[in-house]
């Protein structure tokens, strides 16, 4: 550990791990708990399309510059909304919506990308790349947690009402339009942030895998939250000792972490009985 308070790049790579790694956690647990998981894995694989467009039409010209990385928040932010617009206007199922979105944009993406000569960093895109974020990129993540940690304070009632029950939510008077447009663009802008260092392939398992190991353990929704948030942070830490002691691939080596804890996890549920919490009950509502 103290070697990487030794290498600016390292010392970057943590704090970025320390402030995005809860959060995703946290925003992991509503997204597990409403079945849209593979929804954020559309967005991001949808991401290389933005890549693509991005540079063939002069936007951008790094993966990691600052162009890019509007361009990759706008592009997130359309396509989530787009989405979910299908999901409300159309008669097929969310899955199929998903499937099809998800396929056709990596598509399109890898054809753009292909077409463009000399350019050579689709690697970047798919694994990101943590060590190369600046002092800006750390302050920005940081506004963007905090932005992202504040919807889900505010709006954190009204979201489990949802994943309780949607129309006992509209029948509150809850905006379920209004909310479930909201929710999909805080996941976009997520993506869109965070796709540059930790890659289109590995950021919707940093965003699931810690909800889901939480899920394994957790006997109430409160306790999920807290879990969620506490594997984030320690599996970004861990990832971040593991890469530099041992030479790893940064955004991999946090990936895996995660997956030690869902294993981990897995094995104390099943140790101790857990691992089958159901979905939040109206009962806990005021306990949030």
């Amino acid at each position: 550990m103290w070697e990487i308070f030794q290498t600016p790049e390292l010392e970057r790579a943590l704090l970025i791990a320390m402030i995005a790694g809860p959060i995703m956690g946290l925003l992991g647990t509503f997204i597990t708990l409403r079945g849209m998981a593979f929804f954020s894995d559309a967005i991001s694989h949808a991401a290389l399309t933005g890549v693509g467009l991005g540079v063939a039409l002069h936007l951008a010209h790094d993966v990691y510059g600052p162009g890019m990385q509007l361009v990759l928040i706008v592009f997130c932010c359309i396509v989530g909304s787009m989405m979910a617009w299908l999901f409300e206007r159309t008669s097929l199922r969310a899955d199929t919506v998903i499937a099809f979105s998800y396929s056709g944009a990596v598509a399109l993406g890898v054809i753009l990308i292909s077409q463009l000569k000399g350019y050579q960093s689709l690697e970047g895109v798919l694994f990101g790349e943590i060590l190369f974020s600046s002092n800006q990129d750390v302050w920005m993540i940081l506004a963007l947690s905090a932005l992202v940690f504040a919807f889900l304070l505010l709006n954190m009632k009204a979201l489990l009402l949802c994943v309780v029950h949607e129309d006992l939510a509209r029948i509150a008077g809850i905006p379920i339009r209004k909310l479930n447009y909201s929710f999909v663009l805080v996941i976009a802008l997520v993506i869109g942030f965070l796709l540059q260092q930790l890659g289109a392939l590995l950021i919707s398992g940093l965003i699931v895998i810690p909800a889901a190991a939480s899920r394994m353990v957790a006997t109430s929704f409160r306790q999920m939250l807290l879990l969620s948030a506490g594997f984030g942070l320690l599996a970004g830490v861990l990832g971040i000792a593991a890469s530099a002691q041992l030479n790893l691939p940064t955004g991999p080596a946090i990936v895996l972490a995660n997956v030690a804890f869902l294993m981990a996890a897995m094995a104390l549920g099943a140790i101790l009985g857990r691992g089958k919490l159901n979905r939040p009950s109206t009962s806990q509502l005021d306990r949030v």
